[in-house]
C-alpha cells in the first residue's frame, strides 16, 4: 500500500480501554512504551488544537475537569504554528489524517485524533540536512517533523459521508489542504461533540495516569455492563442512518429497519439527539451511551459511562460500514451474562 499524502500540517496494558489506543504504535495496536517515554511525555506541556465548532473556553473547561497528566494549553487552529513549539518542551494533541491508495487502486481515508511527543534532537538532526533552496522544502521539513514525533495515544474519528467522498479525491497537496482545514472548521465527524471529546480525554488521562497501555483491536467487557439491565442505553440519532459504500450516500433507516436493528436488544434504549447527549455528558449524568466509529469498513463499537468516560463494553469488527442487529444482540448477551453473576 502506497502512502499518497499525509495531510497533517505544520499545520493505552492495565486493562483494555478499547476505543482509544494508549500505545506508541501508529496503527493503534497494544504495545508497551519504552522505559521513560511516559515520564518524558508527562514533563511536557500539551498543546491541544481542536475543532473550531466550540470555543477555546469550552475546551479549556472540559480539560480542567479531566486532564491531569500534563500541563496543557489550548491553541485555536487559526493561530497554531507548529514552528512556535519545537523547543522540545511540548507535546501535541490534534487531528490528523492521511489518504492511501492500494496497489489495486483502492482509496483509504484515515482520520484520527493523535497525541504525540516531539523529539527535538531527532528533528534538528534531520532539519540540518535540508538545504534552504531545496525543491519541495516545506514537504521535506514536514517529513522530518513527522519522523521526529511518536504516539502516546490516538483514537479514530468517524467521518461523515460528504467529507469521506471529498477526502477520497484529495490526491493533490492543494485539495488535501482544503480537506484538512475542513477537519477543523466543519462538522466532519460523528464522534467529536464536546461531551464525547471530554470522555475520550478522561479515558486517555486515566490510562496514562496508571502507566498503562492498550490498543484498538481487542474486544472487552467490563462487569459494569450489568448496569444496563436497569439503565437506558442512549443511541445517538446519527446511528439511525445507513451508509451505502457503493454510492457513497446515506439514508435514514425506515421504521421497519430500525425495529429489526434493535429488536435483539432486550433492555431499555432510547435514540437521542447529539446536542441532548452532549448536554448529559457535560452535566456529568451517570448514563450509558453507544459510541460507534466506522473507518474503511472497520467497526469500533463501545458502550461508554458518560460520567467516568470509561467503557463498559467494546467490540472491534471488520467488513462493515454500518451498525448491525447482531451488534445489539452481542451487547444484550453481555448484559444478561454479567447480570446473572
Amino acid at each position: 500500500m502506497k502512502r499518497i499524502l499525509l495531510f497533517i500540517m505544520l499545520a493505552f496494558s492495565v486493562k483494555n480501554y478499547a476505543q482509544v489506543a494508549v500505545s506508541p504504535s501508529y496503527r493503534g495496536t497494544d504495545e508497551e512504551f519504552e522505559n521513560g517515554e511516559l515520564e518524558k511525555f508527562k514533563s511536557t506541556t500539551t498543546i491541544f488544537v481542536l475543532p473550531q465548532l466550540n470555543s477555546k473556553e469550552s475546551y479549556e473547561k472540559i480539560l480542567k475537569e479531566v486532564w491531569t497528566v500534563t500541563p496543557f494549553k489550548v491553541v485555536e487552529y487559526k493561530d497554531f504554528k507548529e514552528l512556535d513549539y519545537l523547543d522540545g518542551t511540548y507535546s501535541f494533541a490534534k487531528l490528523e489524517g492521511d489518504v492511501k491508495v492500494s496497489s489495486k487502486g483502492g482509496v483509504f481515508v484515515h482520520t484520527n485524533f493523535g497525541l504525540k511527543i516531539f523529539d527535538k534532537e531527532k528533528f534538528d538532526k534531520g532539519f540540518k540536512k535540508i538545504k534552504p533552496d531545496a525543491k519541495n522544502y516545506d514537504i521535506k521539513v514536514n517529513g522530518v517533523y513527522e519522523g521526529a514525533t511518536s504516539y502516546i495515544a490516538k483514537f479514530p474519528l468517524s467521518v461523515k459521508p460528504a467529507f469521506l467522498l471529498d477526502a477520497m479525491k484529495a490526491l493533490t497537496s492543494e485539495k488535501a489542504a482544503i480537506i484538512y482545514n475542513r477537519m477543523y472548521t466543519e462538522s466532519s465527524f460523528t464522534n467529536t461533540n464536546l461531551g464525547m471529546l471530554k470522555n475520550y480525554f478522561q479515558n486517555i488521562n486515566e490510562m496514562i495516569g496508571k502507566g498503562g497501555h492498550c490498543g484498538l483491536y481487542d474486544d472487552y467487557v467490563n462487569p459494569e455492563v450489568k448496569n444496563l439491565k436497569e439503565s437506558t442505553l442512549y443511541i445517538p440519532e446519527a446511528y439511525m442512518m445507513e451508509f451505502n459504500s457503493w454510492k457513497g450516500t446515506e439514508k435514514l433507516r425506515d421504521e421497519k429497519d430500525l425495529k429489526e436493528l434493535v429488536e435483539d436488544y432486550k433492555y431499555k434504549f432510547q435514540f437521542i439527539r447529539d446536542e441532548d447527549l452532549e448536554k448529559k455528558i457535560l452535566n456529568n449524568e451517570e448514563i450509558y451511551y453507544l459510541r460507534y466509529v466506522s473507518m474503511n469498513a472497520n467497526k469500533y463499537l463501545q458502550v461508554v459511562n458518560a460520567k467516568t468516560g470509561l467503557p463498559a463494553y467494546y467490540f472491534y469488527g471488520i467488513a462493515t460500514y454500518n451498525l448491525k442487529d447482531n451488534d445489539f444482540e452481542r451487547i444484550s448477551k453481555a448484559v444478561s451474562k454479567y447480570s446473572s453473576k
